[in-house]
């Protein structure tokens, strides 16, 4: 497909993924029910194409550990995430958890030796410093710093998601798409009691726009597009998600866009523009 076309994709993945914050916020569902109805619907929609395929009888046990373990840490990380998004606003989570990138640079550190130069480490400390600025206190008795704090996990969880999909490349992606979901639904399924389904009819459609629109529609283009674009170009279009949710948010939610919060988006939008570009020219140097 021409790399224009693939470009308008990645847009429209992430254009339908930053609706997220806006809808989880706006539901009267709870972070499980938001959790269950989203990975239900994923399961539904994934499992007759993965099943037709037949791949999945082939795997053998290390390769179902894997995809068990990417399911845990992806539900655990949409836990996190939905909880992070009802304490604070939707603007600010997403702030939290777009320091993914730079938590990602951490673990690559850590766990495969990647090196981190000066540069490099500065601008994960300006991500977190964005996070600090759009904390109205640094008390976790306030609702809105639990949220950014539980937003950050969840970013770290969502970090290693790559790592873990690296060490399981041998699976075909369709394959390990319906593993993530389906295992996470596993996980999910002994948190039934805690999720509330007494709900209104508008709260029923944001569930199926949750799970149709921002999972199954944005994650399939997602996939396609993050496949055939150079990292570059994908890396850069993602980093829309947070500008998005936030204008998402003032519109829809009415949520006060205050000096500090801009700051705190800037500065973590900025430094993980910059850092992508740098790490992009850095490699190139080194092929050359």
């Amino acid at each position: 497909m021409p790399k224009p076309k693939l470009i308008l994709i990645a847009v429209a993945a992430v254009l339908a993924m930053s609706a997220v914050p806006v809808l989880v916020k706006s539901t009267n569902a709870n972070e499980v029910t938001v959790g269950l109805a989203r990975l239900g619907i994923a399961v539904l929609a994934f499992s007759p194409i993965a099943l037709w395929r037949g791949h999945l009888l082939r795997l053998s046990v290390k390769q179902w550990a894997q995809l068990a373990l990417i399911g845990l840490v992806f539900a655990v990380h949409w836990l996190t995430y939905f909880t992070s998004i009802k304490l604070a606003t939707p603007a600010i989570a997403a702030l939290a958890v777009t320091t993914y990138g730079v938590q990602y640079l951490i673990l690559a550190y850590l766990f495969n030796g990647e090196r981190v130069t000066a540069l490099e480490w500065l601008a994960v400390a300006c991500c977190f410093l964005g996070c600090v600025i759009v904390s109205p206190e640094l008390n976790f008795s306030n609702t809105t710093t639990k949220g950014v704090a539980i937003g950050l996990v969840s970013a770290l969880l969502y970090a290693a998601l790559p790592l873990l999909h690296q060490r399981a490349r041998a699976i075909a992606t369709l394959d390990r798409t319906w593993g993530q979901f389906f295992f996470a639904l596993l996980f999910f399924l002994p948190l039934w009691r805690r999720a509330d389904w007494q709900l209104t009819p508008t709260d029923a459609y944001q569930l199926i726009a949750l799970g149709l629109l921002c999972t199954v529609v944005a994650h399939g283009l997602w996939v396609k597009a993050s496949t055939e674009l150079p990292a570059i170009y994908t890396s850069m279009i993602y980093y829309l998600y947070l500008p998005l949710a936030l204008t998402g948010s003032v519109v829809f939610l009415d949520e006060e866009l205050t000096p500090r919060k801009i700051a705190g988006v800037a500065l973590v939008v900025g430094t993980s523009l910059a850092l992508s570009l740098y790490r992009y020219g850095r490699r190139n140097l080194a092929e050359d």
